[in-house]
């Protein structure tokens, strides 16, 4: 009877599951992913790298891993140099699997040859020491970013400390910020290299806001501004837990939908579009709670300027806290009035980045007090003390106790939303 029952339960595992024992893939030839490898070069190391999607995943290791959250990156570092180097495996994903957990968790109902399967995903994963001239090669099994990935690679030496930094788009969804052409935005002899002062001047003479749907009436205030070039702007904050935003489409829209209806969790939601300078924002990132009704989310602009050097990307910020009807758009996000909350939260996020070299407040906004409080585009009434906040980036290690402060303005704390705006003061001056 028991070898009956055996014998059944094995066939109805085949036809149901498959129950397939693991066999590691051999593919021959290149593999189609290496023809996205994106390489970078700091004096005589090299590391090269690509984001697999999930077909390539299981071209490469056997696996479908995006179904359980997992997101394989390709590395080789060349290491020209005469002393050693540690990769930080935590810079690419802090919370990154271990070989053995990715194979673990990934088996199939019934699947055997897991210790084979293990085996293999610690063959695959890169070395964490790379000797002095030597190659190393590998994967790390990070958590997916659905779409496009942004992420740093640390390598720490004897003397000192390597960092190399990717955005990269992953084949399937279509991220918003990699359909702008951001080298035909300004011609060279519209951008104007800025002193520290003449940048102060240009942040506080910028609009209060930002411009809703119709292009017409002032929505969320312009409240923060980001010194750094973009592909590092870009890794810091997707390193700090933000995630970019989908483009606008039929099938966005619809999941969009359904994570608010149903409460699916929607990273990548796509975003509304704002406006500055003409256009809608150039990038958008979010941080989503269990759905897309609960998100920290901004928008930035590249502007046409720079500051020593480095580009300066203007920005709003704000958090949404449920949904609500509206007359503009029938249904919106509510907004979380206290809206300098959100542009704290963000200080604390590049504080903790361990990437900001200095911070700044700078006038530009306008108060909006209790008592005579302005509303965004939606009509959501907003409180801010009229500062924005300014992050100037480093591409270097800062720690929290050597971030520097730049003197211009001092956030006067809550009284500011008590008191009433000056007499005569149009909405939106400083």
């Amino acid at each position: 009877m028991l070898r009956i029952y055996a014998g059944t339960l094995g066939f109805v595992c085949a036809i149901t599951f498959g129950c397939a024992s693991y066999t590691p893939p051999n593919p021959s030839g290149s593999p189609e992913y290496l023809r996205r490898i994106e390489s970078k070069l700091d004096r005589n190391v090299q590391v090269s790298a690509v984001v697999l999607s999930d077909e390539e995943s299981e071209k490469a290791l056997g696996t479908r891993l995006a179904r359980i959250g997992i997101q394989p990156i390709w590395l080789e570092i060349e290491n020209r140099d005469d002393q050693e180097f540690i990769l930080m495996l935590n810079s690419l994903d802090a919370n990154y699997f271990s070989p053995s957990e990715a194979a673990w968790i990934s088996r199939g109902f019934g699947e055997s040859g897991i210790d084979g399967k293990v085996e293999h995903f610690f063959e695959m994963q890169i070395p964490v020491i790379i000797g002095p001239n030597s190659t190393a090669k590998g994967f790390v099994y990070t958590n997916l970013d659905p779409g496009g990935k942004a992420f740093g690679v640390t390598l720490v030496g004897d003397r000192e400390l390597r960092r190399f930094e990717f955005a990269q788009e992953i084949p399937g969804l279509q991220m918003d910020w990699m359909q702008v052409d951001f080298d035909s935005l300004y011609s060279p002899s519209e951008i104007e290299d800025l002193e520290i002062k003449e940048l102060r001047a240009y942040l506080e003479a910028l609009p209060c806001c930002v411009l809703g749907g119709d292009r017409e009436t002032p929505g969320d205030p312009l409240n923060i501004v980001i010194v750094g070039d973009g592909l590092h702007v870009l890794a810091v904050l997707v390193r700090m837990g933000w995630d970019m935003t989908e483009t606008i489409t039929q099938s966005s829209v619809w999941r969009t939908i359904k994570s608010s209806v149903f409460g699916v969790q929607y990273r990548t939601s796509p975003v509304s579009p704002l406006y500055l300078f003409d256009r809608a924002q150039d990038v958008a990132l979010q941080k989503a709670r269990g759905t897309v009704d609960e998100r920290n989310h901004m928008r930035l602009w590249l502007a046409p300027i720079t500051s020593d050097g480095q580009e300066v990307w203007v920005g709003q910020i704000s958090r949404d806290i449920g949904v609500k009807l509206s007359s503009k758009t029938l249904i919106t996000h509510k907004v979380d009035p206290i809206i300098d909350e959100s542009r704290m939260a963000l200080l604390f996020d590049a504080a903790a980045s361990q990437s900001t070299k200095q911070i700044a407040f700078v006038k530009g906004v306008g108060v909006s007090s209790y008592s005579a409080p302005r509303t965004n585009y939606t009509l959501d009434p907003y409180y801010t003390d009229g500062l924005r906040l300014v992050l100037f980036l480093s591409g270097e290690f800062i720690a929290l106790d050597h971030i520097g402060w730049v003197d211009w303005e001092t956030p006067p704390g809550p009284e500011a939303y008590l008191r009433e705006p000056p007499a005569k003061s149009p909405e939106g001056s400083q």
